[in-house]
């Protein structure tokens, strides 16, 4: 195996490990880190990045100016359904699904990146049992996905990011384990739907540092990367990531407030006066609006702000995380909403869908 630490600072072995890591290709990292003794690619970034200040990036292509950037990702692996097929005939309505707090490379005692993907999988047929129940009425043809952001669980300790919980770096975070999904889940629900919008929120956990600029997130660095990749590969899906830490969204004519929530500081459970007073302030703000959404408190809920205006938090897809059970107190159910809403009713409907079943409610045997 060789030796299990970097070579000693100076030598001309560290010479030659940092210029042959600074070139050498995404596909040629696994073999490098074997040589000099690490477990996987991850562990060599990660010693690279905390004894050095040296992270890899992947080396840049010689192109021609008009050609296009080639983003490399895993194949995408379509989800199926099967669905029963009935087509109501009432006015049609646009599906919203919020996501947030993802949390890829977070470890808990019931979370890591496999159990993402199995509740993912929980979270696409879940969906699209409700879009199917709600067919039966009404056409549901557009979806449009909030993303509220914290899809990473990111490697800032300020953010809760210790190396006990976190299974490997933001760049694997990213490309590795939340992108993979990400991309997969948008294209097997384009075969459902006419047309899927997606906007993007930053969070906090994907922040780089205190220090660094509030854009430099690895949220957005997801959000573009999805964008590049998916732009020309379908013709229904669109993705739009949001530059400022708000963004109003019109869905059926109806303005949606959608922020991440770290916004409105919590000391313990969810400061539910602190947030209501906050979104009145920003509905004068903002010249009004008809709902707002956030994530962040890992706790699905609904709430009226006012005669005017709902208020959704999103779930989170860990379970056992530290910052629930310190700041909220419990461990949270993992859960995201998805609501339909109509050109003159607005919001007619929600649900809060559970993403494991050792989480939905146990009837009383012998009842």
């Amino acid at each position: 195996m060789g030796k299990r630490f970097l070579p000693k600072d100076g030598s001309k072995d560290l010479e030659k490990l940092i210029k042959t890591y600074k070139t050498c290709s995404r596909d040629e990292l696994p073999a490098l880190a074997k040589k000099h003794g690490f477990k996987n690619d991850c562990s060599l970034m990660d010693s690279m990045r905390h004894r050095l200040g040296i992270s890899w990036v992947e080396p840049a292509r010689e192109t021609k100016e008009d050609k296009e950037i080639v983003v490399n990702l895993p194949p995408i692996n379509l989800k199926t359904y099967n669905p029963i097929k009935h087509k109501g005939k009432g006015d049609p309505e646009t599906q919203v699904l919020l996501l947030s707090d993802w949390h890829a490379g977070e470890i808990t005692p019931t979370f890591n990146s496999t159990t993402l993907k199995n509740r993912a999988d929980k979270l696409y047929k879940s969906l699209l049992s409700i879009t199917y129940l709600h067919r039966n009425m009404y056409p549901v043809n557009d979806l449009v996905i909030i993303d509220l952001g914290d899809n990473v669980h990111g490697e800032n300790v300020h953010q809760g990011a210790t190396i006990e919980n976190t299974e490997c770096g933001a760049m694997s975070q990213v490309f590795e384990i939340a992108m993979p999904e990400l991309n997969n889940l948008l294209c097997s629900l384009s075969q459902e739907f006419r047309s899927i919008k997606f906007y993007g929120i930053r969070g906090n956990h994907g922040r780089c540092s205190l220090e660094a600029p509030q854009t430099s997130n690895w949220d957005m660095m997801l959000y573009g990367t999805l964008k590049a990749k998916l732009e020309g590969v379908t013709n229904n899906i669109e993705v739009y990531p949001c530059k400022d830490f708000s963004e109003i969204i019109s869905i059926q004519g109806f303005r949606f407030f959608c922020f991440h929530g770290e916004q409105v500081r919590s000391y313990q459970g969810i400061p539910y006066f602190a947030l209501i007073r906050k979104i009145i302030s920003w509905f004068i703000t903002y010249n009004g609006f008809d709902y707002s959404c956030c994530g962040h408190w890992h706790k699905d809920d609904l709430l009226r702000v006012s005669a005017k205006t709902k208020h959704f938090i999103n779930g989170a897809f860990p379970t056992d995380d530290p910052f629930a059970l310190r700041v909220i107190g419990t461990s949270a159910i993992p859960s995201q909403w998805t609501f339909g809403v109509h050109k003159k009713q607005g919001v007619t409907w929600a649900y809060s869908l559970v993403l494991d079943d050792d989480f939905l409610p146990k009837p009383v045997r012998g009842e």
